[in-house]
């Protein structure tokens, strides 16, 4: 069995993070550092180590959802002291970690597993798992321009592919500026966003290429997994059927 893959499926992390923790040093197999992934390991005899504690195999997988608020950062430490997604989850084992990521101040449906296999599939690009995103824009993007995210479009990560993008709504909106006798307009669009890639901070960008800033973003579906009504802030595990599901 490949090193990387004994380790994630032990839970301690995902397949990626474990990748990167391999090359920096911090993985050991009968006392012997291991630098390169792909390391070939026997988990009936070797002795093998992440930071320093003894890796053991899982004897029950987690699977669950939270629903991200706003300001907080997707990841299991800070050393910033910064908030973080894990700060949400209460009595829950260590072992578990987010699948994938949502930005400081995007919100909604986030996963979190010990399964390395699970967490591997659902963030692998070549696996195509849907991402279905609620988005507030400021502004009204043109057709031209909605038709340029919808058919792929360059941003910092590279050119995205193509999205599946409705509008549900636009409004205009209006409040007092700085002189309480001023009242500046502006207008709102939201759409429904579909992609099945994980660029960073990929929608935000998508829409930052054709003159749009996005004020408000929550993801509302992975795969066949919706949020529904669960209340910002709170977790709750997936049913088996719904682990069931995401994995075929």
């Amino acid at each position: 069995m490949r090193l990387e893959k004994y380790i994630s499926d032990s839970g301690i992390a995902s397949r990626r993070a474990v990748k990167r923790a391999i090359h920096e040093g911090h993985v050991t197999v009968n006392g012997h550092q291991i630098t390169i992934p792909g390391h070939p390991i026997d988990p009936e005899t070797d002795d093998i180590e992440y930071q320093g504690n003894k890796v053991e195999p899982l004897t029950e997988f987690i699977y669950l959802m939270l629903n991200k608020p706003p300001g907080y950062l997707t990841t299991r430490h800070d050393e910033r002291g910064r908030p973080i997604v894990m700060d949400l989850l209460t009595d829950l084992p260590q072992s578990i970690y987010p699948v994938g990521r949502l930005d400081f101040e995007t919100e909604g449906l986030l996963l979190f597993t010990n399964d390395g296999n699970f967490a591997y599939k659902m963030m692998h690009p070549s696996h195509e798992i849907e991402k279905a995103y609620l988005v507030w824009v400021n502004g009204i993007p043109s057709k031209r321009a909605l038709e340029r995210l919808r058919n792929g479009i360059a941003i910092s990560g590279g050119t995205t592919a193509p999205a599946k993008i409705k509008q549900l709504d636009a409004k205009t909106t209006s409040q007092l500026s700085t002189n309480r006798n001023v009242r500046n307009t502006a207008k709102i669009a939201k759409y429904r966003v579909i992609i099945h890639e994980g660029k960073k901070r990929q929608v935000r960008l998508m829409f930052k290429a054709v003159g749009y800033r996005v004020i408000r973003l929550k993801r509302v579906r992975v795969g066949s997994l919706r949020l529904g009504k669960l209340p910002q802030g709170q977790y709750r595990y997936l049913t088996p059927a719904e682990v069931e599901k995401l994995h075929t």
